[in-house]
């Protein structure tokens, strides 16, 4: 049985070319469809999705707000939104402002509508591209779909208003749509690395089409650890990106702080980071840290859409505190961490830039062991990287961009060129 990437990637092979109007099709419907096949939804279910969203006629309430410099944003976690508001102000000038528009969703803001052009001229191309019967109707959805965002886009004349467009993720939903016909309009148009992008070697997870499926014309990656990552990857499957990747520096703007106050100076913690998925290595490593017989406290982060229930099942030792701080960032201010440990998770590497060390949970499935980062097994191992505390300064900077801030120099030229037309 073919892999979920792989049923995806086959399919999309087939639509790669395929446009509306002279709009990309392909990027916008993969990122559906991409949804749809990494679901773990049911099939029956997956297929009365489809049918609902071939009925869907976006509205597009937020148009009167795409005017000028945008950065567009859609994921509802607190940390996605922060990062948004962060990046507006690094870009911003005083000649060039930009304003952070929020798009909605597919399952708002829209309103049930059957268009039979619409619907035909997505059939022709799902026909077209000889996708199986088994993908057929999740396919002609998506192509459906997208269509109906490319029509309402134009017929509210939202391009038109746009200068530049800067979008949290343009390889996804909802944002692939506007980023994609801008493309097509010659509008600059960016994305934001907002995760550490990595060259999956094992299972690849849905999170590939963050730089798989970029829909931007340039994507601003932090670190030339992060681009290599990307290109050997598509140097793997054969392909080449058509997108730019310019070395930005990391997302997040954060001083390195002297030392993290705590009610209890007598007493650190170490931070475990759980990853989203993985759920029976997240076990392991909480089984593992279960076992310290010194007592040492731990504070236990979770993902914020990873099933708490089975991950964490049984009342913790009195040890282990489970974080419900908003962002890692208040977490660290709050407490006086000694070391970060975890797997599969972005956060890891963000405590090096307050300098906290941290270590990587080598665990079956984990994907990424960068260089200069220990990792651990056992709680021996756990032991050991604890008492030599390497900081690892100089990963933080290779793995994370941690030094370099290119952003709004990357961007000013579009500017520039906008401003004298």
């Amino acid at each position: 049985m073919p892999s979920k990437f792989k049923t995806y990637s086959d399919i999309k092979k087939k639509l790669s070319g395929f446009t509306y109007k002279g709009v990309d099709v392909c990027g916008p419907a993969s990122a559906i469809l991409a949804n749809i096949i990494f679901s773990k939804k049911t099939d029956r279910k997956k297929y009365r999705s489809a049918i609902k969203l071939m009925w869907r006629e976006p509205k597009h309430t937020y148009k009167n707000e795409l005017m000028g410099n945008i950065v567009t944003w859609n994921n509802p976690r607190i940390d996605h939104r922060k990062n948004a508001e962060q990046i507006t102000k690094r870009i911003s000038s005083p000649k060039a402002k930009f304003r952070l528009v929020h798009i909605p969703g597919i399952q708002a803001d829209y309103k049930n509508r059957m268009s039979l052009e619409i619907l035909f001229e997505a059939f022709k191309i799902t026909r077209s591209a000889e996708v199986g019967k088994k993908h057929f109707l999740y396919v002609l959805a998506a192509v459906t779909y997208t269509i109906r965002q490319y029509e309402t886009l134009i017929k509210h004349r939202i391009p038109e208003q746009i200068k530049t467009l800067i979008s949290y993720n343009s390889s996804n939903i909802p944002e692939c749509f506007l980023t994609s016909l801008c493309r097509s309009y010659k509008i600059p148009t960016f994305s934001i690395q907002h995760a550490l992008y990595q060259n999956y070697t094992n299972e690849v997870p849905l999170d590939v089409i963050n730089y798989e499926n970029v829909t931007a014309e340039t994507l601003l990656v932090w670190s030339t650890f992060c681009k290599n990552q990307i290109l050997e990857f598509y140097d793997r499957e054969n392909r080449t990106p058509n997108f730019k990747m310019p070395i930005a520096g990391y997302l997040k703007k954060i001083k390195p702080l002297t030392g993290p106050s705590t009610t209890d100076t007598n007493h650190s913690h170490i931070l475990c980071l759980l990853p989203r998925d993985e759920t029976s290595s997240s076990i392991s490593l909480l089984e593992t840290l279960k076992t310290d017989d010194i007592k040492q406290k731990f504070i236990i982060r979770l993902h914020p859409v990873s099933d708490k229930e089975k991950i964490i099942p049984d009342k913790l030792p009195d040890n282990f505190t489970i974080d419900t701080s908003d962002s890692i960032d208040t977490t660290i201010e709050k407490n006086k961490i000694s070391l970060a440990v975890g797997f599969n998770s972005t956060s890891i590497f963000d405590v090096l830039l307050y300098g906290i060390p941290c270590a990587v949970y080598d665990a079956p499935d984990c994907t990424l062991k960068p260089p200069g980062i220990p990792t651990f097994k056992t709680l021996q191992e756990l032991r050991i990287i604890l008492s030599e505390k390497k900081l690892g300064l100089e990963a933080a900077d290779y793995i994370l961009g941690a030094t370099i801030s290119n952003y709004a120099e990357i961007v000013a030229p579009n500017l520039i060129i906008e401003r004298s037309n």
